[in-house]
């Protein structure tokens, strides 16, 4: 008879109880094994209104050109809020701001100076640069990557020096982009 305890039939039998009792009190108290936002975003997304959280990601956008020393055409377009996928694909509840634009046709300074330039800026203002080097694309166009860790925002800044074989004219391309937010209730982010 101890054979038969010590043996796999039995435990089983000692392990199928603990788990039904389990999964019946997961259906009793409505617990779902559901990753929560906090846990698929590693963060409580802060609620946050949209208007406001885009005018920081301009502003986070101004002063990055300003740190630049070049002159030349920048793109017109604005940040806009857009899907935050991780937790809301469909543009209901949360949301993340985006912001690319480029820099062109300079009148003043050189991209490489602006490239400099942010090298030493960023540092300065609380980014921590976390990639600076080479593109993996063909053209191993120099970027930057940095990240500030008490405003939760990122940036990717491209030096496009070598556009399809010089057909194009060089420029760089920033991308500012905030942490995923939750609006507020009553917002209709479509």
């Amino acid at each position: 008879m101890s054979e038969l305890r010590s043996g796999p039939v039995f435990a089983a039998r000692r392990f199928f109880l603990p788990a039904a009792a389990l999964a019946v009190s997961l259906i009793l108290t409505g617990c779902s094994m559901a990753e929560s936002d906090s846990d698929k975003l590693g963060y409580e997304p802060e609620v946050r209104a949209v208007k406001p959280a885009e005018e920081e990601v301009n502003a986070i956008s101004s002063q990055l050109l300003d740190w630049m020393g070049a002159k030349g055409a920048v793109t017109a377009s604005g940040a806009m809020a857009g899907t935050c996928d991780a937790v809301d694909p469909d543009f209901k509840t949360h949301y993340a701001v985006n912001h690319p634009w480029s820099l062109y046709d300079l009148k003043s300074g050189t991209f490489e100076e602006a490239m400099r330039n942010l090298r030493e800026m960023l540092p300065k203002n609380g980014w921590e640069i976390t990639r600076d080097g080479e593109t993996d694309s063909q053209a191993r166009n120099p970027e930057i990557v940095a990240v500030n860790r008490k405003t939760h925002h990122s940036v990717t800044i491209e030096w496009a020096r070598n556009r399809t074989g010089g057909k194009l004219k060089p420029l760089i391309s920033v991308h500012v982009d905030s942490r995923c937010y939750k609006a507020p209730k009553g917002t209709d982010l479509g």
